[in-house]
């Protein structure tokens, strides 16, 4: 029985949260050439723009789009976004080089270009949605840190729906995920539009509602053409209740696949948005993959692994895990296969419960398996 009033659980979170991301700011900082490693994110965004060409915290428009460059310090440590505030060394710190407004055309010529700039990515793009209690910079500077981590093979692009990026407005964000749908839908078809052949799609936290309540209406209008570009999705830590997710599942019909939800028990942010609303837990910290059994998913569980600074972000802060998932083609190759028959493939326990697999992550495999 929970007894915790909301102001409290509230007050708690927004400790909890505060060091989910550091705090930047998106504006271009000048800086040296040469040093560490810069990134091209592409990013489009419904957070309204003000007179100064900034983009707000906490207010809500049509969606933009714009390519940014960002600069990962070459002191980066796998797993975290070194930030300085207003003032970033480039030898410590995620800094913006520079940002360009695109519009809508140039956005996808954008797009082909760098496809065919990059015939490595073979037409796939990879879009990062961010979660609660993000700023531009929070959700850009993830996103690049994720692309470099991971060794994504793909062109990396950012959806920044309007989070207040404050952890005291959790109501303003979930409200937010409604205004925000629109946005992304219209992003994934201006990158199918563009030749996007492949698109994947990585959700955290509440930015997993925000791409659920999108596939559900893009499902509800009858798909199209861009339905058929989506070559997988990840709900990374998804902050939805259970019920509200069997839900939008009914309405989208078959998933795309492969579909992942990657949860952890041990994740304290989770723990107190359940308390919020009165429950035990969340999606994103479900104790097995029976709560979604009779869904065609494939449940990724990173309980164990504790070298981490934030069980919210364990998928993409945790070195063990980076340094796993950064080896696609063996990633790849197990999800394309019968991982129920190949179960080596991946170094952990497999699970079949009804039409959903649950893969339970063991670190000490990990490491007696690949050395990592």
């Amino acid at each position: 029985m929970y007894t915790s009033s909301p102001i409290r659980i509230l007050v708690i979170l927004a400790f909890v949260l505060a060091s989910c991301t550091g705090r930047s700011e998106i504006a271009p900082r000048p800086a040296p050439s040469g040093i560490g490693t810069d990134v091209e994110i592409l990013v489009g965004s419904s957070r309204q723009r003000d007179e100064s060409g900034a983009f707000g915290a906490a207010s809500r428009g049509q969606i933009r789009f714009s390519s940014m460059e960002i600069s990962i310090p070459p002191k980066h440590a796998e797993g975290k976004v070194e930030v300085g505030g207003k003032n970033p060394d480039p030898e410590r710190h995620f800094l913006t080089r520079s940002i360009q407004p695109l519009s809508a055309s140039e956005f996808r010529a954008d797009i082909a270009r760098r496809l065919a700039e990059n015939p490595q990515y073979n037409g796939e793009v990879f879009i990062f949605i961010h979660g609660f209690n993000n700023t531009m910079a929070d959700g850009v500077f993830r996103a690049a840190q994720i692309h470099s981590d991971l060794g994504i093979n793909a062109l990396p692009v950012h959806y920044a729906w309007p989070s207040s990026g404050s952890p005291l407005r959790y109501a303003y964000d979930r409200d937010s995920v409604l205004y925000a749908r629109n946005g992304l839908e219209e992003l994934i078809e201006e990158i199918a539009a563009a030749g996007g052949r492949n698109i994947i799609l990585l959700a955290h936290s509440l930015g997993s509602q925000v791409m659920m309540e999108t596939l559900r209406q893009m499902s509800l209008r009858g798909r199209g053409p861009a339905w058929d570009r989506i070559g997988g999705v990840a709900l990374m830590a998804p902050d939805i209740d259970i019920d509200l997710f069997h839900s939008q599942v009914a309405d989208i019909g078959p998933l795309p696949q492969p579909f992942l939800l990657l949860v952890s028990n041990r994740d304290s942010a989770l723990r107190l948005s359940a308390q919020l609303t009165g429950q035990r837990t969340r999606l994103g910290n479900i104790g097995s993959a029976t709560e979604v059994g009779e869904l065609e998913v494939t449940v990724v569980n990173v309980s164990e692994f504790r070298d981490t600074w934030n069980t919210h972000l364990t998928a993409v802060s945790s070195p063990t895990l980076i340094a796993l998932l950064s080896e696609t083609n063996a990633i790849e190759k197990a999800f394309h296969r019968d991982i129920t028959t190949r179960p080596g493939l991946i170094p952990g326990t497999i699970l079949t419960v009804q039409n959903a697999t649950e893969i339970i992550l063991d670190p000490v495999r990990i490491h007696q398996e690949t050395g990592y």
